[in-house]
C-alpha cells in the first residue's frame, strides 16, 4: 500500500501544531514549556525570544558532554585532519547509496514559517510596541534562523524547495509548494532573509554576545554570498549549476536561464560589502607570541589569542561576535570535555600536508625557506614548528610543550609525547602525532579525567572571517587586490607573526609543490593561480580545527582530482627517530604503560602502520580490511546529497519519479540502494 503524503515529506512540512519551546531567553536553560497555541502565546517579546532561542542547540554546532564539536573534529575527513574511522561515504565509490526514504529537513523551516504567520500580523498591528526593540530583535533572530537552516540545505542539496508558508495537508498544495528550485534562487532567498534580520537585530554586545546579533548576520551574509559565488564559479559547466547542460532541474524548469556571471559578480559585491562592515568594526585579538605556560602556576593574559579559546567569559572580546557560555543556571548544568580531550588525546590528528602548508615566519614556503629562517625538517615535532607561522607554533603540540595537569592527577608536569598506539583507540591518543592545542586549558579544574565538566566558552562566529571573506571575494571579482584587501591580509599575517608581505609568498609559491598535500590547490582538477591559492592557504591556516574546511573544499570544487588520484592521509615522521621516545600509551608515564608497536597490515593485532611502507604515520593503513586502506577516492556527485526516492515519488501527481517536482540531484540515480553514477 502506498505511504500517505502526510507520513514522509508532508510530515516534515506539516510537523506539529503544538510547539515545545523554552522557558527563558538564556542559551543555557532549555527546559521546555507545555505545548502552546498562538492564541495564548506570541503575546509579548519575551515569548518571541524564548521561541527563537529554543532552536539554538539544534542549529549551532558546539561541544556538549563528550561531543567534541567543531573545535576538535570539525575539520575531520578533509585534507586537514582525521578523526576515528574515515568517512567512507564521501571517499569511497560504493558506500554512499541513495536511500529509499528519509528526512529532507523541513521541520525547522516549518517552525520558522509558523512563527512568521502568527507573529508578523501582531507586530504590524502594534501588539509588541511596549517592548518594540526586543520584539524586533527576536523577529530578526527568526529570519536569521530560517536563513541559517536554508544555508545548511543549500550546502547539502544545492537546489531546494523555497517555502514561506505553513503548508496545508493537501496533495495539490504540497506539490505546489514542494517544487525544487534552482540553487541560485535559494541563495538569493537566504540573502533576502539575512537582510531582513540585519534591519531588525541589535548590535554586537546584545545579551553578552550569547545570542545572534546584527554583526553575526552581516558576517553570515558575506559567508553565504561568497559560498554561492564560488560554487557557481568553480562548478559552472558541470551540470551542477542551474542552466548548465545536463542540469537535472531542466525537467521541471525547461529552458531555465540566468546570467551566471552577473549573478556571481553581484554575490561577490554583496560578500565584500557585508564583510567590510564587520571587519572595520572589530579588533583582532592580540597574539603576544608567548607559546606556553607553567601548568603549576598558570597566569591570565599571557596570550589573549590562545586564551580566546579557553576562557569562560568571551563577552568582552571584540573578535568574538557570538559564543556559547557553559555552566550551571538553575537546574541546568551544561558542560563539555574539550580541554580534557586535549590532555589525553581525542583519537584524531592533523595531517602532514596541512602542517606543511604553514609558512615560515618570513613568509616563505618550507620548500623555499631562507638561510635566516630555515626549515628544520620533520624528524621531531619541535623541528617541524621551528621558525614557522605563529599559529602552527601556538596551536599544535611539540615535544617542548607542557601538558596541562588533570584535576584528578598529581602535580607532575610532563612534556608532550604523541600517543600513536593507545590502549583505548577510538577514545584517547593520537592518530597522526600532530595534536591540536586550540582549546587547551591550564586551569586544571577544566581538565577532569573521564568526565565532561569543562565550562570554557565556545566560539560560534569570529570577526577575522570577515577579513578573509573580503579578500577572497574581492580578488575573485576584480582579479587583483585592492587597498582594503591589502590592509586586511597584512593584519591577519601580522597577528600570526608571519611577515605581512604576502607578495613575497606569492612569488615564491610553486603550485606543483603545494598540490602534494593541499586539495585547495585545485578547482575542477586544475591548479589555481598562486594568488588564489595563497588566499585559500591563509584561510586554511587561520581556521585550524574550526570546521570551515569541508565547505571551502566543496565550494571550490577541490576534490575532482581525487577521482583518478587517490589520497593517502599521513601524519608525522614517526619511524625516522620519534618512535624511540614516544613510547607511552597516554595513561601513564611509567614503565607499566609502555607501548608495544605492532606494525600492519599483515597482522591482525597491528596497531600502527608499517615503517617499511613509509616513515610517516598512515592512520588508515594499519589493517587492510579498512575500506580506505588504499586511499581516499571521490565521486563528483558527492559534492551534493541525493534525495530519498520515496520523497521524490510523494511530490508527484501519480507518485512516479518522472512526474515529480522533486528531481534527483546531479549524478545520483533514481533507484534506491545504488551508489552515485558520476
Amino acid at each position: 500500500m502506498k505511504t500517505t503524503y502526510k507520513s514522509l515529506f508532508a510530515a516534515c512540512m506539516l510537523a506539529g501544531s503544538g510547539l515545545a519551546i523554552t522557558s527563558c531567553n538564556d542559551f543555557l536553560d532549555l527546559a521546555p514549556l507545555d505545548q502552546v497555541t498562538p492564541e495564548v502565546y506570541f503575546q509579548n517579546a519575551d515569548q518571541l525570544g524564548a521561541y527563537s532561542i529554543s532552536q539554538y542547540n539544534s542549529i549551532f554546532t558546539t561541544p556538549s558532554g563528550w561531543g567534541q564539536g567543531a573545535i576538535l573534529t570539525g575539520d575531520a575527513n578533509t585534507d586537514n585532519m582525521v578523526s576515528g574511522d574515515a568517512n567512507q561515504s564521501y571517499f569511497t565509490k560504493d558506500y554512499w547509496k541513495v536511500a529509499q526514504s528519509g528526512d529532507l529537513g523541513f521541520s525547522l523551516i516549518r517552525y520558522c514559517n509558523y512563527f512568521f504567520e502568527n507573529v508578523l500580523p501582531k507586530y504590524e498591528s502594534g501588539v509588541y510596541d511596549s517592548d518594540l526593540t526586543n520584539a524586533k530583535h527576536y523577529i530578526g533572530e527568526m529570519y536569521f534562523i530560517r536563513a541559517w537552516v536554508y544555508f545548511s540545505r543549500l550546502k547539502t542539496y544545492g537546489d531546494y524547495p523555497i517555502l514561506t508558508d505553513v503548508v496545508t495537508d493537501n496533495k495539490e498544495d504540497l506539490i505546489a509548494h514542494g517544487k525544487r528550485m534552482p540553487r541560485n534562487e535559494v541563495a538569493d532567498f537566504i540573502l533576502s532573509d539575512l537582510d531582513k534580520a540585519i534591519d531588525l537585530l541589535q548590535d554586537q554586545g546584545f545579551a553578552a554576545n550569547n545570542r545572534i546579533n546584527k554583526q553575526v548576520a552581516q558576517l553570515v551574509k558575506s559567508r553565504v554570498a561568497l559560498y554561492e559565488a564560488s560554487f557557481e564559479t568553480y562548478h559552472k559547466g558541470t551540470g551542477r549549476v542551474p542552466g548548465d547542460e545536463g542540469w537535472p532541474g531542466a525537467a521541471i524548469h525547461p529552458n531555465y536561464q540566468f546570467d551566471v556571471d552577473a549573478h556571481i559578480k553581484n554575490l561577490l559585491t554583496q560578500a565584500m560589502e557585508s564583510a567590510q562592515v564587520v571587519a572595520d568594526g572589530v579588533t583582532l585579538t592580540e597574539n603576544t607570541g608567548v607559546l606556553d605556560q607553567d601548568p603549576l602556576a598558570p597566569t591570565n593574559g599571557w596570550n589573549p589569542y590562545f586564551e580566546m579559546y579557553n576562557s569562560q567569559d568571551l563577552s568582552g572580546i571584540s573578535e568574538v561576535l557570538m559564543w556559547r557560555a557553559y555552566g550551571t543556571i538553575g537546574s541546568s548544568n551544561i558542560n563539555h570535555g574539550v580541554p580534557a580531550y586535549i590532555v589525553t588525546g581525542g583519537y584524531n590528528g592533523l595531517l602532514k600536508g596541512y602542517i606543511e602548508s604553514f609558512l615560515m615566519e618570513d613568509g616563505l614556503p618550507i620548500y623555499a625557506s631562507s638561510a635566516e629562517k630555515p626549515y628544520m625538517g620533520d624528524e621531531t615535532l619541535d623541528n617541524v614548528k621551528a621558525n614557522r607561522d605563529g599559529r602552527l607554533q601556538l596551536f599544535v603540540f611539540g615535544e617542548s610543550n607542557n601538558l596541562p595537569i588533570l584535576s584528578t592527577g598529581n602535580d607532575d608536569v610532563h612534556k608532550f609525547l604523541p600517543v600513536l598506539a593507545p590502549k583505548r583507540a577510538n577514545e584517547m591518543g593520537d592518530m597522526t602525532g600532530y595534536r591540536m592545542r586550540k582549546g587547551e586549558s591550564f586551569d586544571k579544574t577544566q581538565n577532569v579525567y573521564g568526565k565532561a565538566q569543562s565550562t570554557t566558552g565556545q566560539i560560534l562566529f569570529r570577526g577575522v572571517e570577515a577579513y578573509l571573506n573580503y579578500i577572497e571575494a574581492q580578488y575573485m571579482r576584480d582579479g587583483k587586490l585592492d587597498n582594503t584587501s591589502d590592509k586586511y591580509w597584512r593584519a591577519v599575517r601580522t597577528r600570526a607573526h608571519v611577515d605581512p608581505d604576502y607578495t613575497k609568498t606569492i612569488r615564491a609559491t610553486d603550485m606543483n609543490q603545494e598540490a602534494k598535500g593541499d586539495w585547495g590547490a585545485y578547482s575542477q582538477g586544475q591548479l589555481v593561480d598562486a594568488t588564489t591559492y595563497n588566499i585559500r592557504r591563509e584561510r586554511r591556516c587561520e581556521f585550524i580545527g574550526e570546521g570551515m574546511r569541508w565547505n571551502d573544499l566543496v565550494r571550490w570544487s577541490s576534490m575532482d582530482q581525487l577521482v583518478n588520484n587517490k589520497f593517502i592521509p599521513e601524519g608525522c615522521n614517526f619511524w625516522a627517530s620519534m618512535y624511540q621516545t614516544a613510547i607511552y600509551d597516554g595513561e601513564g608515564y611509567d614503565d607499566t604503560n609502555v607501548v608495544t608497536y605492532i606494525e600492519g597490515p599483515n597482522n591482525e593485532k597491528a596497531n600502527i602502520s608499517s615503517r617499511s611502507e613509509s616513515t610517516y604515520i598512515r592512520p588508515y593503513r594499519i589493517l587492510s580490511n579498512n575500506p580506505v586502506f588504499d586511499g581516499y577516492t571521490w565521486m563528483n556527485a558527492h559534492y551534493n546529497s541525493p534525495l530519498p526516492i520515496r520523497e521524490i515519488e510523494l511530490l508527484s501527481p501519480d507518485e512516479s519519479v518522472e512526474t515529480s517536482v522533486l528531481y534527483q540531484t546531479w549524478g545520483w540515480p533514481t533507484t534506491p540502494n545504488l551508489e552515485a553514477e558520476k
